[in-house]
Parts: C-alpha cells; sequence; structure tokens
C-alpha cells in the first residue's frame, strides 16, 4: 500500500514540477531582450494579395500615420497548425528523409495525450474504451517507430551523425523507451483497463493494484515530464516567441510604445569589449552616434 500512495505522490509531482519549470521557463524566455526583426516575407498575418508576393503594409503612402492595422491572426493560426501538426517546414527543407520518423513521433506524442484524457473519460463514459484503445495502440506503434527510426536515421547518415548531439540521441532513446515500454505493457494489458485504473488513482487518491510493467511506463513518463523543461524539447510552448515575436514581427514601432522603451533600454547597455570598430565603455547607443563607417579607428 505504502509503494502505491508513492506512485500517486510521484505522479502528483511531477504535473507540478513540469507546470512550475515549464512556467519558469516561459517567464525568462518572454523577460529577454527584442530580438533582431528577421524581415522575412511573405508574413502570414499580412492581408489581400501582398502575402502572395510577399508584400507588406509598409508599401501603402503613409502607411505610419495610419490607425493600427487589423490583428490577421487567422493567417498566423493556419500556419502555425500546418508547422505543427504537419511539420511542413520539416518536410519542405529538410534533405534527409526525416519528414515521415518525425512526423510519426510528433502524432505519437500528440495521440499519447489524447489517449490519456480519453482513458480517464471512459472511466464514467465506457463508450469512449474502444476509442482509448484505438488512440493509444496508434500512439504506441508510431511513437516508437518515430522515435527508433530517427535513432538509426541520425546514427547511420554521415551528414546528420555530425550534428547530432549524444543528447539528441538520449532524448530520443528516452521517447522510444516510453513508447516501448508502453507497447509491452499493452500485451499485458489490451484493453488498457490497469493504466486506466492507475490514472483514476492518480485523480481520486484511491490507489489501485497495478501491474508492475504499467507503471514502469508511467514512471517513465512522469520523469520525462519533469525533465522537459530542462531540454530542448519544450520548444512547443516556445512558439508564440520564435513565431510570432521574431519569424513574424513587422508591427510598426510607435514612439513610447513599450517596443519602443524596451529598446532604448537595450540601447543604453554598456560595451564590455573592444574592436577597431568598438569604444569600450560606451553605450550602444553612443557607439552608433558618435562613430560612422567613415570614422576612424579607436585608439
Amino acid at each position: 500500500m505504502a509503494f502505491q500512495w508513492f506512485t500517486i505522490a510521484f505522479g502528483w509531482a511531477a504535473v507540478i514540477l513540469f507546470v512550475a519549470l515549464a512556467a519558469r521557463k516561459v517567464y525568462l524566455y518572454a523577460t529577454m531582450p527584442l530580438n533582431l526583426r528577421w524581415e522575412v516575407y511573405p508574413v502570414p498575418h499580412e492581408r489581400g494579395d501582398r502575402r502572395g508576393y510577399g508584400g507588406s503594409y509598409m508599401e501603402q503612402v503613409d502607411w505610419a500615420g495610419e490607425p493600427p492595422r487589423p490583428a490577421g491572426r487567422g493567417g498566423e493560426l493556419r500556419e502555425m497548425a500546418s508547422e505543427i501538426l504537419l511539420l511542413q517546414r520539416v518536410r519542405e527543407h529538410n534533405p534527409y528523409g526525416l519528414w515521415p520518423l518525425s512526423l510519426a513521433l510528433h502524432w505519437g506524442i500528440y495521440l499519447l495525450l489524447f489517449w490519456l484524457a480519453l482513458l480517464v473519460a471512459a472511466n464514467w463514459l465506457p463508450a469512449l474504451t474502444w476509442p482509448a484503445v484505438a488512440a493509444g495502440g496508434a500512439a504506441l506503434v508510431l511513437g516508437v517507430g518515430g522515435a527508433g527510426g530517427l535513432i538509426v536515421r541520425r546514427a547511420s547518415r554521415h551528414a546528420l551523425a555530425l550534428y547530432t548531439t549524444p543528447v539528441d540521441y538520449f532524448n530520443l532513446a528516452f521517447l522510444a523507451a516510453i513508447f516501448g515500454l508502453g507497447l509491452v505493457s499493452w500485451a499485458i494489458d489490451p484493453l488498457f483497463s490497469q493504466h486506466q485504473a492507475y490514472l483514476v488513482s492518480l485523480l481520486t487518491f484511491r490507489p489501485a493494484p497495478t501491474a508492475p510493467l504499467v507503471l514502469a511506463m508511467f514512471f517513465l513518463l512522469q520523469a520525462f515530464a519533469i525533465y522537459m523543461p530542462f531540454s530542448k524539447l519544450l520548444h512547443y510552448i516556445m512558439k508564440h516567441f520564435t513565431f510570432h515575436e521574431t519569424l513574424w514581427d513587422d508591427a510598426f514601432r510607435r514612439k513610447g510604445s513599450r517596443a519602443d522603451r524596451l529598446a532604448a533600454r537595450q540601447l543604453s547597455y554598456r560595451v564590455t569589449w573592444a574592436g577597431p570598430h568598438i569604444v569600450t565603455g560606451q553605450s550602444w547607443q553612443e557607439e552608433v552616434r558618435e562613430r560612422s563607417p567613415g570614422s576612424e579607428a579607436a585608439p
């Protein structure tokens, strides 16, 4: 009984730590200095034919004096959906055939989360049992195939092995172990009834006997949730920053706005290094104002 209470406590600890650590990481990203604007077009929130040819609202006469543009978030949401659900950029730009394997792994993760939700709901709505079995089976097969396939592909292709770090292999092996244990536990629990019992015990704080293999799979999954905020695997939460605030940022910076104040504060940072074109100790604003491309190098 004591061990069963430990499994419940560890499950809740994993959830709490994941939420707290992920929130901290989001806060750190949100409070970082402004990014340099990419100025890459087209941007998906642009309207009309300008989006088709990569134009901008700045082509309009007196664009700076016009009222703020409509948000136009629909285009951004469609673009992000194609990236998150279909990995469109991997498909278009990766020449090493990673897209099918990466897509399988990502959909394995999406379906795994959906499966967990269905298992909980099926405890009160038994009609969801078979959809849960289908979602769980698909998640485990896709996940182990995607993670294992990516390990083999990265290790066997020299061009990929050159920039695949040990932590990349560790992350994929961690995921493969979770899905692999899930497949083994599915073999001894075809309807996922013991998996369901453990999830319900977490929510109701009522310990339930569970097979060791089922507990091992959930233990690995919970350990992965704690580990994730310390790794680059939390990148999906950062899509807002990497897409909306970096790649697609073309907003007009009005005088006195929050972005203008942040830029002014960053221009006040002092330069701590020296070079032919840099004076140590001056602010970046002073560097720009006092030195031009034609000026002589500082002594």
